[in-house]
């Protein structure tokens, strides 16, 4: 893993090179943390990554993004969600929420079978899991992050969980070829940005996307950033760049041995 990871060249030699790159801490101003929410890890706060989504997917101007996207046939007073009576809008809940829901538990009877478990090590040997990671665990509770705007709950803090994948980005050769756009995505924070947030750090994610974290994957009917894929199959095979050893490998497998594979996402 790298805090540079260069402007691409990762992928033409075909090392894996997991891309950390610093944004702006919405709620934080003048504040940068390490982006882990959304397809290109625009965001390092559920907070920050809410108050986004609000706007630009419902239009909903909040604390965090004041500013209309635009003003045409605009009647309303900003921002759209002000605090209730507890001191909380519903940015704050909707973000409460989000950090409070679980990932899908894992198939526990498709988990036991001979197949799944032999999937599971070959998950491993072919390279998978380097991006994949199986388990991370997060900081000790009481620890400050977004800008000292948030502290780790005991319920939070020191926890092992298991997402199968690194929240880092990589370019895998199914890139978008777009740039993290900093004022749709920032707002008015766009404008005074973090010395960490430079332009070069954002130039670097036009072809990267942040690893697809694979709990939950078998309950997801389309499957790879766009949604492009249907099958395991043709969402491994379409790895490539970083991935493409690892795609080599599950490709030299005999077919049992893919089929094994692919009962282990099943499994998770």
């Amino acid at each position: 893993m790298t805090a540079d990871g260069g402007d691409g060249t990762s992928a033409g030699s075909r090392k894996i090179c997991g891309l950390v790159i610093y944004v702006p801490i919405v709620e934080s101003p003048g504040r940068a943390g390490v982006g882990r929410f959304g397809w290109k890890d625009a965001h390092a706060s559920l907070l920050s990554f809410s108050g986004d989504a609000y706007l630009n997917e419902m239009g909903i101007t909040s604390r965090l993004f004041p500013d209309e996207v635009t003003e045409l046939c605009n009647t309303v007073s900003e921002p759209n969600d002000p605090p209730g009576p507890d001191g909380l809008s519903d940015v704050d809940r909707f973000a409460q929420f989000i950090r409070a829901s679980k990932a899908p538990a894992r198939d526990a009877k498709l988990a036991e079978a001979p197949q799944a478990k032999r999937g599971s090590v070959l998950f491993d040997k072919i390279g998978c899991a380097v991006c994949h990671v199986r388990t991370l665990t997060t900081a000790p509770a009481g620890t400050k992050i977004n800008g000292g705007a948030f502290t780790i709950p005991p319920a939070l803090g020191g926890k092992a969980f298991h997402p199968f994948g690194d929240f880092l980005l990589h370019d895998v050769g199914t890139g978008d070829g777009i740039v993290i756009p900093v004022v749709e995505h920032y707002g008015r924070a766009a404008r005074r940005m973090p010395k960490e947030c430079s332009p070069e750090n954002f130039q670097r994610t036009r072809n990267r996307m942040r690893t697809a974290p694979l709990w939950g994957v078998r309950l997801r009917p389309r499957l790879m950033h766009d949604g492009a894929s249907t099958t395991f199959l043709d969402a491994i095979l379409r790895h490539r760049g970083e991935a493409d050893r690892a795609m080599h490998s599950f490709r030299r497998l005999a077919r049992d041995d893919q089929e094994s594979v692919i009962a282990f996402l099943r499994s998770l």
